[in-house]
């Protein structure tokens, strides 16, 4: 029973809906928790958006798609190693992942396949409770989910998931290699600059290949993630079947999760206008079929989203529908149109009359006052 605010919005006693970590995994705030005043300032400094407990989130059903413990521990996992190989300033063709590190991986990856495996639709923000320093660690997790969901939905056998998912998982790792300068900037890139990120899919793949325990699949992920299907990717330039399916994959979940990411300097797209912009390339940098499918698995209004209705009338999104994921259950918080905050549960797929009109970013309306 939890809804999604923006930090900005926090108040002295309320009721932390979910767990909050820092960027290794540890925990920093407990469920359940009252929000003290001392809280506060550091929540805001580190997270842009929280759950909390109320009424207004009473009778909504909310199950992450991964549990705390194992998002916890894969996030563990991989900052763990990352700073490792940071502080030991390995290049990228002598790196050595180690035979612990991959087992872990792999038996990370293995629980994702499973948990996704019977998952029609992914209902929750999964950019919603990270901080902005685990940025890297939560995106390279949730581009495994994505590129998951789409695995199982094209029927791929498990030894395939496996390696998709520790491909996905791993398609970032060349940044390790970008001078944080550069990979840091908030200001448009130079061209020199432009030319050292890009170079991060080659070095991730050069890094991934030395690697005996992992499938050559594995580096390619990385090699291909900024590939596009009409060749304006990089770093080769591949064309239509020329990019794996994994590269192909891999490039809708890294663009959709990059885009709605909330970074310290700028807020998240919301995921109707990332599906927008996906559709807008599908056949030309995505692929088509992949966008689509895509569409259909992950919910344009995800659970504690803020919307507003055609007639004007304001809520959050408290139950999602598998088949029409479009027209879900609105809470009313907000009724420009009568005195006072109603809170009526309105069904979209009842009231055929309505749509939503538009989409804020989890609660950016102070649905409180």
């Amino acid at each position: 029973m939890a809804r999604k605010i923006s930090t900005a919005l926090l108040q002295e006693g309320m009721l932390l809906g979910r767990t909050l970590y820092d960027k290794t995994g540890r925990i920093l705030l407990q469920q359940g928790q009252s929000i003290k005043s001392t809280y506060i300032e550091k929540i805001k400094q580190q997270f842009p958006y929280i759950y909390i407990d109320d009424e207004l989130s009473e009778g909504i059903t909310y199950e992450a798609i991964v549990s705390e413990e194992t998002r916890a521990q894969v996030i563990h996992t991989i900052s763990e190693r990352w700073n490792f190989w940071k502080s030991e300033g390995s290049s990228f063709d002598r790196i050595a992942l180690g035979q612990q590190f991959t087992k872990d991986l792999r038996a990370h990856v293995g629980t994702l396949v499973e948990v996704l495996e019977n998952t029609t639709i992914i209902r929750e923000d999964l950019a919603a409770v990270a901080s902005y320093d685990q940025g890297t660690y939560v995106h390279s997790m949730n581009v495994a989910i994505y590129s998951l969901i789409l695995g199982h939905a094209l029927g791929m056998t498990h030894a395939m998931l496996l390696d998709l998912g520790t491909g996905a998982m791993l398609h970032d790792i060349g940044k390790l290699w970008v001078p944080e300068s550069v990979l840091n900037k908030t200001d448009k890139l130079t061209k020199p600059e432009w030319e050292i990120m890009k170079s991060h899919a080659t070095w991730g793949h050069q890094a991934l290949s030395r690697q005996h325990e992992l499938s050559y699949l594995v580096a390619h992920c990385a090699y291909q993630h900024h590939e596009r299907i009409d060749g304006s990717g990089y770093p080769r330039g591949l064309k239509g079947d020329q990019v794996h399916i994994f590269g192909k994959i891999i490039a809708v979940a890294d663009v959709y999760d990059a885009m709605v990411m909330h970074r310290s300097y700028r807020a998240g797209m919301v995921p109707a206008q990332v599906m927008e912009y996906l559709f807008s390339q599908a056949g030309i940098a995505f692929d088509l079929d992949l966008v689509s499918i895509f569409s259909k698995r992950v919910a344009l209004y995800p659970l504690g989203t803020s919307v507003t209705l055609s007639d004007g009338r304001s809520g959050i999104v408290v139950s999602i529908y598998d088949q029409i994921p479009l027209r879900p259950v609105v809470r009313i918080v907000q009724d420009e149109l009568k005195e006072g905050a109603l809170q009526e549960d309105v069904d979209l797929t009842k009231q055929l009359n309505l749509t939503i009109a538009q989409s804020e970013n989890a609660a950016v309306i102070d649905l409180i006052d």
